[in-house]
């Protein structure tokens, strides 16, 4: 007799808590992508996910550039939220949410992933020998340089785009946000960036990842919403264990 189970999970997979609205249309194709990634042959193989959706979570840039309200007090509800629902670990797709990491971290006392650190470690597996990364991103991650400081730390060069460039990538992405495909700006953004000879091309801007189809034809992206949502399907299945809090 075939056993429908076959290859597929045979322990109880743990539930993935996902912190979205930043924006709720990255945070969707979070979970589509979860979906997407699962070996499932009926309803009953797929993951347990469980979303806090708060779109009211102060804009992240304005925080870091110090000209807006911290975001922190209200994704840390949204943290506690999961938590009590029964997350055994919480996913972020916002890259500019890390900045804040600290804070959120010791909020709840069930891990969040450091989606910078997943970047790095899908960044290292697909171009081992690479050392130099161009990043898309919004002005406060890239002001904020923990890109910067988590490639450093393994010997490795992030650039970003030359101010007017950087301009275009920003309106891009609020564009994105407002319902607009918008990618030729990122496109042409991108395209510099390996003129500068950067290897490889990351999308730290879970809005990018909404038009990563069109930027991927021309340029070799990774898309961090993509890196997101391997992690949490490796975790919540048991192929890579939860880190541990510290």
């Amino acid at each position: 007799m075939n056993n429908p189970d076959l290859g597929l999970r045979t322990i109880r997979p743990k539930t993935i808590g996902i912190l979205g609205g930043m924006g709720p249309e990255a945070t969707a194709r979070l979970f589509e992508r979860i979906i997407a990634l699962t070996p499932a042959r009926r309803d009953q193989d797929h993951l347990p996910v469980q979303i806090c959706n708060l779109p009211q979570i102060p804009d992240r840039t304005a925080a870091i550039q110090g000209r807006g309200e911290s975001p922190v007090p209200l994704a840390s509800q949204g943290l506690q939220m999961l938590a009590a629902s029964g997350a055994d670990f919480i996913a972020i797709p916002c890259n500019s949410i890390h900045h804040f990491f600290t804070e959120l971290q010791a909020s709840v006392q069930i891990p969040i992933l450091h989606l910078i650190d997943e970047v790095l470690r899908a960044v290292l597996q697909r171009w081992p020998n690479a050392r130099r990364f161009g990043l898309l991103a919004t002005d406060g991650i890239i002001q904020s340089g923990i890109y910067q400081k988590f490639f450093a730390a393994r010997q490795c060069e992030i650039i970003a785009p030359e101010a007017g460039r950087q301009k275009e990538v920003m309106a891009a992405i609020y564009a994105i946000k407002a319902g607009q495909k918008n990618f030729r700006d990122a496109l042409a953004a991108g395209r510099d960036l390996l003129e500068r000879r950067a290897q490889g091309i990351i999308l730290g801007c879970t809005e990018l990842g909404l038009v990563q189809n069109y930027l991927a034809n021309d340029l070799p992206v990774i898309d961090s919403i993509e890196v997101l949502a391997q992690a949490c399907v490796d975790l919540a299945r048991g192929v890579r264990e939860i880190p541990k809090l510290l």
